[in-house]
């Protein structure tokens, strides 16, 4: 079983891993990120795999990877009261001071790269109704408007302190992700899985 290392991420592996007491698979650690792929092309090898991550990483996996054959085996909601939102949520965050609809029609916008596919399709949207951007992607966008090198930023709102001593405001929020134990299409997805997707 493929179980993230990423703090935030791990707190929800710890609930998902209750259903295995008694018959506990073998750990690997990896990064939430990368968890979709090592899933996928550990099933690919033969291997009776599953794997645990954020709904919002798997989103943009699919994304990039449209024929992926990744299913959501179980949802759990992410409940977390120092959370903003109670989640972590994708947001289009911009100067405090501003609005949108007064921004120009050519924006430049700082995207945390983790989140290129998913701010692809919103993006897109939004050059549907006469926007253009000049995309910048970047490890940890959100101090980038901050220092001038963007007018928004894409990425994700937890706590929402970082946003807050950066001066930025939520314009849009884009999705809200929960956590989910995946697996592909074969015998070990179908016989667990929810529907949910």
């Amino acid at each position: 079983m493929l179980v993230p290392k990423n703090r935030s991420l791990r707190t929800y592996a710890d609930i998902a891993l209750e259903d295995f007491k008694g018959n506990a698979p073998e750990l690997i650690e990896a990064r939430g990120e990368d968890i979709p792929l090592l899933v996928e092309k550990l099933s690919g090898s033969g291997k009776e795999i599953i794997g645990m991550t954020g709904y919002d990483l798997l989103r943009e996996y699919q994304l990039k990877k449209y024929k992926s054959k990744i299913k959501i085996i179980k949802k759990i909601a992410w409940q977390d009261p120092k959370a903003m939102f109670g989640k972590p949520v994708l947001c289009l965050l911009g100067p405090k001071d501003k609005k949108f609809e007064n921004l120009p029609k050519k924006i430049r916008i700082c995207v945390n790269k983790k989140y290129r596919n998913l701010s692809k399709k919103y993006l897109n949207l939004m050059e549907e109704k006469g926007y253009s951007f000049d995309r910048i992607y970047v490890s940890g966008s959100t101090e980038n408007v901050y220092r001038g090198l963007s007018d928004l930023v894409i990425d994700i709102v937890y706590t929402g302190a970082s946003m807050k001593n950066a001066n930025l405001a939520i314009y849009d929020k884009i999705m809200e992700s929960d956590f989910v134990v995946i697996g592909v299409e074969n015998g070990k997805s179908k016989e667990s899985s929810n529907g949910d997707e």
